[in-house]
């Protein structure tokens, strides 16, 4: 019997974590549709039907997509009861959506560049000339298709590169700071907002764990282990619900 929710997704994508992540917290089942990333599947014409800008993840549920990873895990937590994953508090879940747009803003741009530059490494067959254009007419918007023909003919710059490590200081930062008030992002409570910055606190400790010690970061250090050590945490995020998840690069 297939699944009310259909899930397409990344292996090592953040925000197919985050996801994932939400999924599984809410205890939910979803029918798995893993995209090869370095492949370029997702910018296959029957995926950007679904998805517009040919990103991950997307959301179908009962045959209408959601996209955008942020408005997806709200709506998880709008249509499906129990485990709520929003605070009661007004007050509180505002600084829940503050943190959801600042994951969107700030922290996804911290760990892209240097994301990339790594696994852009499996995809260099592709940015070969003649393969290169064929990859860059399926991009279906131009914004991204324009982004993608720079970085694939000459990397990111030094200074693109220290803006994503600023980027990463700024997160961590702030969430040091924001647990001084609280054992969650958005005080007392498990929410979103812990859902959408662990995966990329997750990839920034990967890249350069050298910018988080834990004496100089001991509130996050314990939030992040709290984390870890729920169940839906390993679940999400070493993915192995579907029999592609070997194949695919994770981070």
């Amino acid at each position: 019997m297939s699944s009310r929710l259909v899930l397409y997704h990344g292996m090592a994508s953040t925000c197919s974590k985050k996801v994932r992540l939400a999924l599984y917290e809410k205890g939910l089942s979803f029918e798995s549709r893993l995209l090869d990333l370095q492949k370029f599947e997702q910018h296959d014409p029957a995926y950007v039907k679904l998805n517009p800008d040919g990103v991950v993840p997307t959301l179908v549920d009962a045959g209408r997509p959601v996209v955008e990873s942020s408005v997806i895990i709200e709506y998880i937590d709008d249509t499906f009861p129990g485990t709520p994953l929003k605070p009661g508090d007004t007050w509180e879940r505002a600084q829940m959506r503050l943190w959801t747009k600042f994951s969107d803003e700030v922290a996804y741009k911290a760990v892209y560049a240097p994301t990339w530059t790594i696994l852009s490494k499996r995809a260099s067959a592709s940015f070969e000339e003649d393969k290169l254009r064929s990859v860059l007419a399926r991009i279906p918007t131009k914004e991204r298709r324009d982004r993608w023909e720079t970085v694939a003919r000459h990397g990111f710059t030094d200074a693109e590169m220290q803006d994503a490590f600023d980027k990463m200081h700024k997160c961590l930062d702030r969430i040091e700071a924001t647990l001084a008030h609280g054992p969650w992002l958005a005080g007392g409570t498990y929410s979103l907002a812990d859902i959408a910055m662990i995966p990329f606190i997750d990839r920034i400790r990967n890249l350069r764990p050298e910018f988080m010690p834990a004496r100089d970061y001991p509130r996050l250090t314990a939030w992040e282990a709290a984390l870890r050590a729920r169940p839906a945490f390993d679940r999400a995020f070493n993915f192995r619900d579907d029999p592609r998840a070997a194949e695919l690069p994770n981070m």
